[in-house]
C-alpha cells in the first residue's frame, strides 16, 4: 500500500527522466551531464516528499566528472564526486562508497567496480556538508569486452548490506580497443618571481601578536593557536615548512559525548601551558574543553612530535590532520608513499589524485608506517607507530592566489584514536633517498631494522639465503568450483616426487648452482589452497609422505634451502578441522570471507586460533619432513584484521602481535622463515619476503597513475630482509627487464621453470634479436647448445648471485634515474658496490662502458660484470662476469 502517493509520483517521474536523460545521446557528454545532475539535485524536486526529512540523513551526488568517456580495456578511467548531506541528521553507521561499471540494460550487472571508503566517515556528514571523493584513475580489466556501460554510484551498509544512496549516472562509457590513451603532460609552473612573493605572502599569517614561539638549538616553530596555522624556520636557512593554504586549521576532530556528534576544525585553540620546547593548546566547545593538541619540539633536532587527548565527557574518534607537509610543481619535489617496494608522486605531474593510505592495510596500504615529501634542497619526513593510521596524499590542481604554484601536493594524516602522537622530521637534501636514509635511524629505535649479522648469528642456515634463487615448484592443483548445482574437481598434477628431485639434480649438477632456495607448494594432502588448516599427509601426487621425504632428503643433500609453503589465514568448509568460532567474525558476528581460491571459498581464522593451528600442525611437519624453511603465506600480505567476536575480539594490534608470534614460532622451529608481500613490522622476524618486489600487472594499479616506482622499501630494509617477487610473476626467457630490477635492487628472482622435467622438453627458440630475450642467448659462451631455460638460469644466476650475496648485508645507500625518462638506473650498496642498468631503446654510455638496451655493469671489490659492447665497434653484445679468479662467458 502507497502512503504517499504525490511522493511515489514524483519518484517514477524521476526515475522516467534519469532513464531518458541516459539513453539520450546529447547528454552522454559528461560535463553537460555532470552540472545537470548537480543542479537537480540542489533543487531537489525530484525526491520524493517523504525522502525530504529535516531529521533524516540524506545523502547526495552533488556533482561529477568522468574522464575519458572512451577508454581501451587495460586503460583508465578518471572519476570525481561531490556528495552532499541535504538532509538534517549525520549518518548512523559507517557507510562505504560502492562505483560500479554496469550493463546498460542490466544495471545490476557489475562488469568491474572500484568500492572504497569515503574521506570523512558517514557519520560525521553534518547537515549540508559537501564531501569531495577522488578524483580516481580507475583501471579498466584487461577482459572487458569492448562496448558501452553505465555508471551506478552510492552508499552501502557493509554489515546490513542495505544501500543508502543508490544512482545511476547520466553518462555512458564507450570501451574499445581503438580508443587513444589520455595525454599526460607536465603542469605548467608558475613564473618563480610570482612563487616567491605568494610563498612570502603566507608569512603575513603569522604576523599576529597572538602567534607562540617554540625554539630549541637546530630550529623554531611558531604556532598560531586561534587560526590553527604553523611554521617551521631552521637555523640559517629561513622557512622549511608551514600549513598549506587555504586550510582549515589544523584539520578536523570527529567527537562524540553519548550519541551527540560534532564535526570542527582544529581552530580556535587557547594556549593552555608553555615552555621554550612545548606547548599546549586546548580546543573548547560549547564552553567546556574538549580536546588537549601538543607541539613539542626535540631536544636539538629538526623534529616535533604533535600528540593529542580528549578531555571527558568527550571521546575523540578521528583526528584529521590536513596538509602537514606540502609542495608544489615550483617548489619542486614530490611524496613518497611507501606502498609495496615504494612510488613516487612527482609535483609536476598532471595526475590530480587524493587518496588515503592505511597503515599496514594490504597490497593497497602502507607497508611501513611514514611517508615523506620532497622539495629542492630539502625533505620531510612524517612518522608514527600506531597502526591505524592513514596517510591523505593529494595532488590537485589550484585556482587560489595564496599558492606559490598550479598544483599543491600534500600529506595529511587520518589518526582514528583519542589519544595519540605522530612526529615531523625536516631533512637536508631533496631526495626520496634522504627520507629513507631519515626513516633507518628512527627504525633502528623502534626495533624493526634487525639486519643480517644478528638474524644469522642466530641461525647460521640463514646464511644460506643471501644470494640464493627461488624455484618454487606447484606439485598438485586442485581447482573446485560448483557447476550445475554439483562440485567439480579438475586436478594438475605438475611435479611428482621424481620430479623434484630430478630438478634438484638438474640445477645442482648440470647447472651447477650452489644457492638455491627450494620450496614446494601445492604438498598439501588436498593440493595448493585446499581444506587448510588440514596438511597431512602429504598429497599423493608427490608419493605421500614417503615422496616427500625423498624429495626433502635431496634437497637439502646438495646444500640448498628446502622449503614447503603453508597457510594459516585461510579455512576452508570442507576441511575435517572446520570450526566457524575459529573466524574472524565481522561487526554483525558473521565470519569474515577470504578470496576464492582453488579449494573454493575461504574464510578467515582469527590470527590467535591461527597460531594454535600452526602449533597443531608444523611439529609434525618437523619430524616428518626435516624443512630447513618454512613459508606461511598472506601472513604480510593480508590487511591488519579486527574481529567483533564477544567470545574473541580482536584488535589490529591483537592481529599484529599473533602474525609476529606465527612467524617466530616457525623461524625458530625451522630456521628460515618467509611469508607474502611484506610489511616493516615483520622485518624483525621474517627472512625473506615475496612479493613485495611485483606491480602491474600482477598487481593492477602499481605504481598508481601519476607515480612511478622507487625502492623505498629496500633504501631502508635491504641489508635486514630478502626481498622476491610474487610467485605469480616470476622470471622467464623474456624478462631481461625483470632481471636488470633484480640487479640495481640487489635481490635475487624467482625463476618460471616448466611443468615436470623442463629441460628435456624442447622449447620454441625466441628471437635473439630482441632485447628482451637477450640473456637467454648463449653463442660463444656456456651456454651453446644448451636449453634455452637453462641459459637464461644460467646467465643471469652468474652475475646476480655473487652480487646479491656479496651487498646482502650492506645498506642500499644511494639511487637515482640517470635519464628524464628513468631508463636508465643507478644505485650503490655501502661504498664500494654500484650498478648501472639500461632498460631504455638506445645506448648509454656509462663512463667507458657503452650499455645497449637491457645491457648493465656492476661493480665491486674484486667484482665486474657487465652486458656491454667488447668492442665499441662491433654490433654484438656480449655477456661477461668476473669474480675473483673466476670468469665467466654467457655470451658475446
Amino acid at each position: 500500500m502507497n502512503q504517499n502517493p504525490s511522493g511515489a509520483r514524483r519518484g517514477a517521474r524521476a526515475r522516467f527522466f534519469f532513464n531518458w536523460l541516459f539513453r539520450n545521446r546529447l547528454f552522454r557528454n559528461r560535463w553537460i551531464s555532470g552540472w545537470l545532475f548537480a543542479g537537480m539535485l540542489a533543487g531537489g524536486w525530484w525526491l520524493p516528499e517523504s525522502g525530504r526529512s529535516e531529521e533524516t540523513f540524506q545523502p547526495a551526488v552533488a556533482s561529477f566528472t568522468v574522464s575519458p568517456t572512451e577508454a581501451a580495456p587495460g586503460g583508465r578511467i578518471r572519476c570525481r564526486f561531490e556528495f552532499l548531506n541535504q538532509g538534517g541528521a549525520p549518518g548512523l553507521s559507517s557507510e562505504t562508497i560502492f562505483l560500479h561499471f554496469i550493463q546498460p540494460d542490466a544495471p545490476d550487472t557489475i562488469q568491474w567496480q572500484f568500492d572504497h571508503e569515503p574521506v570523512v566517515d558517514t557519520r560525521y556528514w553534518m547537515p549540508g556538508l559537501s564531501v569531495p571523493d577522488g578524483p580516481w584513475s580507475i583501471s579498466v580489466p584487461e577482459n572487458t569486452p569492448e562496448g558501452t556501460y553505465g555508471i551506478r554510484v552510492g552508499l552501502w551498509n557493509p554489515v546490513t548490506g542495505q544501500r543508502g544512496l543508490d544512482e545511476i549516472l547520466p553518462v555512458t562509457l564507450r570501451i574499445t580497443r581503438d580508443a587513444p590513451p589520455p595525454p599526460e603532460e607536465p603542469v605548467s609552473p608558475l613564473d618563480p618571481a610570482e612563487s616567491a612573493a605568494r610563498l612570502q605572502n603566507l608569512r603575513h599569517r603569522f604576523s599576529s601578536q597572538s602567534v607562540v614561539t617554540l625554539a630549541n638549538k637546530a630550529m623554531q616553530l611558531e604556532l598560531h593557536p586561534g587560526n590553527g596555522l604553523f611554521s617551521a624556520q631552521i637555523e640559517g636557512e629561513g622557512e622549511i615548512g608551514q600549513s598549506a593554504p587555504d586550510v582549515t586549521g589544523f584539520g578536523f576532530i570527529q567527537a562524540r559525548k553519548g550519541e551527540h556528534r560534532v564535526r570542527l576544525s582544529l581552530q580556535g585553540f587557547e594556549v593552555k601551558s608553555q615552555n621554550n620546547r612545548r606547548c599546549v593548546l586546548t580546543k573548547n566547545y560549547e564552553g567546556a574543553p574538549l580536546l588537549d593538541l601538543e607541539f613539542q619540539l626535540e631536544l636539538n633536532e629538526t623534529a616535533l612530535t604533535i600528540s593529542w587527548k580528549p578531555q571527558d565527557p568527550w571521546t575523540v574518534e578521528t583526528l584529521e590532520f590536513d596538509s602537514l607537509l606540502w609542495t608544489t610543481e615550483t617548489l619542486g619535489g614530490g611524496a613518497a608513499i611507501p606502498r609495496l617496494i615504494g612510488q613516487f608522486f612527482d609535483a609536476s605531474s598532471s595526475i590530480e589524485v587524493r587518496k588515503s593510505y592505511k597503515t599496514y592495510n594490504g597490497w593497497d596500504g602502507l607497508h611501513i608506517p611514514m611517508a615523506g615529501l620532497s622539495r629542492r634542497t630539502r625533505s620531510a619526513l612524517l612518522s608514527w607507530d600506531d597502526p591505524s593510521y592513514a596517510v591523505v596524499f593529494r595532488s590537485l590542481l589550484s585556482e587560489s592566489a595564496l599558492t606559490p604554484g598550479t598544483k599543491i601536493t600534500s600529506l595529511g594524516l587520518h589518526c582514528p584514536r583519542p589519544a595519540g602522537r605522530f612526529r615531523i622530521e625536516w631533512i637536508a637534501g631533496g631526495s626520496y633517498v634522504d627520507i629513507a636514509q631519515a626513516y633507518r635511524d628512527i627504525a633502528q629505535k623502534n626495533g624493526t631494522w634487525i639486519p643480517w649479522s644478528k638474524k644469522i648469528q642466530r641461525n647460521g642456515e640463514a646464511a644460506q639465503l643471501l644470494g640464493a634463487a627461488e624455484f618454487k615448484p606447484f606439485v598438485c592443483v586442485r581447482q573446485i568450483r560448483p557447476m550445475d548445482g554439483q562440485i567439480t574437481e579438475r586436478v594438475t598434477n605438475s611435479y611428482t616426487a621424481d620430479d623434484c628431485i630430478a630438478l634438484a639434480r638438474h640445477l645442482h649438477d648440470d647447472l651447477q648452482l650452489e644457492k638455491v632456495l627450494f620450496v614446494l607448494a601445492g604438498w598439501i594432502h588436498r593440493g595448493y589452497d585446499n581444506q587448510h588448516p588440514d596438511i597431512l599427509p602429504a598429497a599423493p601426487e608427490i608419493g605421500g609422505n614417503e615422496g616427500l621425504q625423498r624429495v626433502s632428503e635431496t634437497v637439502r643433500g646438495y646444500g640448498y634451502l628446502f622449503g614447503l609453503h603453508d597457510n594459516y589465514q585461510d579455512m576452508y568448509e570442507d576441511a575435517p578441522s572446520w570450526n566457524p568460532a575459529l573466524l574472524l567474525k565481522d561487526p554483525s558476528g558473521r565470519g569474515m570471507k577470504g578470496g576464492l581460491w582453488a579449494g573454493g571459498q575461504a574464510w578467515l581464522i582469527a590470527s590467535n586460533h591461527g597460531l594454535q593451528l600452526a602449533k597443531r600442525n608444523l611439529p609434525e611437519v618437523k619430524r616428518l619432513f626435516s624443512p630447513t624453511a618454512y613459508f606461511i603465506d598472506t601472513t604480510f600480505a593480508a590487511p591488519l584484521y579486527e574481529s567483533s567476536d564477544p567470545e574473541n575480539p580482536l584488535s589490529r594490534e591483537d592481529d599484529m602481535k599473533y602474525k609476529l608470534e606465527l612467524a617466530q614460532y616457525a623461524s625458530r622451529l625451522f630456521g628460515v622463515f618467509g611469508s607474502e608481500t611484506g610489511m616493516a613490522f615483520g622485518v624483525p622476524v621474517v627472512h625473506y619476503f615475496e612479493g613485495i618486489l611485483s606491480g602491474a600487472p600482477l598487481i593492477p594499479g602499481f605504481p598508481e597513475s601519476g607515480a612511478y616506482e622507487i625502492p623505498l622499501f629496500p633504501l631502508v630494509y635491504h641489508d635486514c630482509v630478502a626481498l622476491f617477487t610474487h610467485q605469480g610473476d616470476r622470471a622467464g626467457p623474456g624478462d631481461a627487464r625483470r632481471i636488470l630490477k633484480h640487479l640495481v635492487q640487489g635481490t635475487m628472482p624467482l625463476y618460471d621453470i616448466g611443468p615436470h622435467r623442463y629441460w628435456e622438453t624442447p622449447a620454441e627458440e625466441p628471437d635473439l634479436t630482441d632485447p628482451r630475450f637477450c640473456f637467454a642467448r648463449g653463442e660463444g659462451g656456456w651456454g651453446a647448445g644448451k636449453p634455452v631455460m637453462d641459459r637464461f638460469i644460467k646467465n643471469t644466476y652468474s652475475f646476480l648471485s655473487p652480487f646479491a650475496e656479496a651487498v646482502a648485508t650492506l645498506p642500499m645507500t644511494q639511487h637515482r634515474f640517470l635519464m628524464d625518462d628513468r631508463s636508465v638506473e643507478f644505485s650503490q650498496f655501502g661504498q664500494h658496490w654500484q650498478v648501472v642498468v639500461n632498460y631504455g631503446p638506445e645506448d648509454f654510455r656509462f663512463g667507458e662502458t657503452l650499455l645497449p638496451p637491457m645491457g648493465f655493469i656492476a661493480l665491486g671489490p674484486d667484482f665486474l660484470a657487465q652486458h656491454f659492447y667488447p668492442n665499441m665497434e662491433q654490433e654484438r653484445t656480449a655477456l661477461i662476469v668476473k669474480h675473483g679468479s673466476k670468469t665467466y662467458i654467457g655470451f658475446k
